[in-house]
């Protein structure tokens, strides 16, 4: 899925990806049972473990593998 929006600050993409504790990013939309859950911070812990805390106030850990499905925004160039 690609959705284009363009603002006055360019032209976004919506772009749903897979990620995992490796690669999940601050502003990705983390989907949980059909529910978005925006990611807001990430703190690193140093067996791999990430904490990702959402914009609703609620945390998950989550292993440096574990899959979770995403839409991320990206600027068009």
């Amino acid at each position: 899925m690609i959705e284009e929006i363009a603002t006055s600050m360019g032209t976004y993409h919506h772009v749903r990806v897979q990620v995992t504790g490796k690669t999940v990013r601050i502003g990705d939309v983390i989907d949980f049972g059909g529910r978005g859950f925006t990611v807001v911070y990430v703190l690193d812990f140093s067996n791999g473990t990430r904490g990702l805390r959402f914009r609703t106030g609620e945390e998950l850990f989550v292993e440096p593998d574990e899959e979770l499905s995403a839409v991320r925004t990206i600027r068009k160039r």
